[in-house]
């Protein structure tokens, strides 16, 4: 197949980001030719060409329309069913919340897809999809990059937040606490410190315990880590254990599961939950079940389904593709409109402030030009040069000594 992978942005190693990238060069080794759409492209995207995956910006630089769409943001999508008519389509939604995680509603589209039961509930509670057509496709490790760690010790010595969201707040400065309180010390690795992991394979196994979610927990898991489930911001989610490391799993590690406030004695009673064998099974359990070939095996699947299914399908109607293109080109009037409306809102403020500092220039021109400043005058240089003095080092201190 030719397949292309339509994402937002290409440039911050954000889990859908990465995601697309492990999925490209995944299917590239499968046989398929990939191609990667981002308008919006960072160095990330270099390992890809190195790999001769097709990355681009524009869609019109793609000559011969693909076999399959499949896209990871809605917009992104959108302009690739635009683009290529005719061509069918999968959603994947990676994200609850987040505008470009809403479904596109073409006919074309034939297969929708959450990396998780919570992403799953956005599709069929908020948008209308049968709860039968949406497949779960969970993320997925890359076994190869990601190897098992010696043992872990009796008592953790070493804990990291591993994570692009933490920031050095006061819930890391409990959860700091915590660990001290236990003998740990504790890193925080991720973009918001200005220490993003392009290679966290190489860091991961450096320590027996760590702070994270979703696919960043499962990386740590695969490794062997004990892990407990921590986002900045969103909450505390608990140490995985077997217990309920099946049923976490279906929710992806992630945002669902943080219900915890972030306090000495949750982050504590999460700390005293450790044990190694645990550990090693939650570990072996991901190994098993949330490996990268696993992900890429029912993504294959799935479109390959797609495209048998799509060979016995009557072509969509011009007059239904032109009533779904309507209805995302009023979705889009209105993005627009509402853009149109904050960018309105920016500049009023930025006259505003220009206003006022027209103001204190005019201030500051009548103070140098009055009698009083110039009269001043003296009596501001003595004070400048008292205080020179006050600070100066005497002669006799400044003498070497025997």
């Amino acid at each position: 197949m030719h397949i292309l992978l339509a994402m937002c942005v290409m440039a911050h190693r954000t889990g859908a980001e990465l995601f697309v990238r492990d999925v490209a060069l995944a299917l590239l080794k499968r046989g398929h030719t990939v191609t990667v759409y981002a308008p919006v492209m960072g160095e990330m995207v270099d390992e890809l060409r190195a790999q001769c995956v097709a990355c681009i910006t524009d869609l019109r630089a793609v000559a011969q329309p693909p076999d399959l769409i499949v896209g990871n943001t809605h917009d992104e999508t959108v302009a690739c069913l635009l683009r290529f008519a005719g061509v069918p389509a999968i959603s994947i939604c990676h994200d609850r919340t987040a505008p470009h995680g809403r479904p596109p509603r073409f006919t074309r589209i034939r297969q929708y897809i959450a990396v998780d039961e919570n992403c799953a509930e956005r599709l069929y509670l908020e948008h209308g999809i049968a709860r039968a057509d949406i497949a779960i496709v969970g993320n997925g490790v890359d076994l190869q990059r990601f190897v098992p760690r010696r043992p872990l010790p009796a008592q953790p010595m070493r804990a990291a937040i591993f994570s692009n969201y933490a920031t050095h707040s006061a819930e890391t400065a409990v959860i700091r606490a915590a660990c001290a309180a236990r003998g740990l010390t504790l890193d925080v690795i991720g973009a918001g410190v200005g220490q993003q992991a392009r290679s966290p394979e190489l860091l991961l196994g450096q320590y027996d315990l760590v702070f994270a979610k979703a696919r960043a927990a499962m990386e740590a898991m695969a490794v062997g880590c004990a892990v407990i489930l921590f986002n900045e911001n969103m909450g505390l989610g608990g140490l995985v254990t077997p217990a309920h490391m099946q049923d976490w799993h279906r929710w992806n590690f992630g945002r669902r599961l943080l219900r915890q406030a972030v306090t000495p004695e949750s982050v504590d009673l999460a700390l005293g939950a450790y044990r190694p064998q645990d550990a090693a099974t939650v570990s072996a359990y991901v190994r098993e079940h949330a490996s990268l070939p696993a992900t890429v095996q029912h993504l294959e699947a799935l479109a390959l389904q797609v495209l048998a299914d799509e060979a016995a399908r009557p072509p969509v109607s011009a007059e239904q593709e032109l009533q779904e293109v309507g209805t995302h080109a009023g979705d889009l009037a209105l993005q627009l409109q509402d853009l149109h409306a904050q960018l309105s809102q920016t500049a009023r403020h930025a006259h505003a402030l220009n206003e006022e500092l027209t103001q204190v220039r005019r201030h500051r021109e009548a103070l140098l030009a009055s009698a009083s400043w110039r009269i001043t005058a003296p009596l501001r240089w003595l004070a400048a040069r008292s205080l020179e003095r006050k600070h100066e080092t005497p002669v006799a201190d400044r003498s070497p000594r025997p």
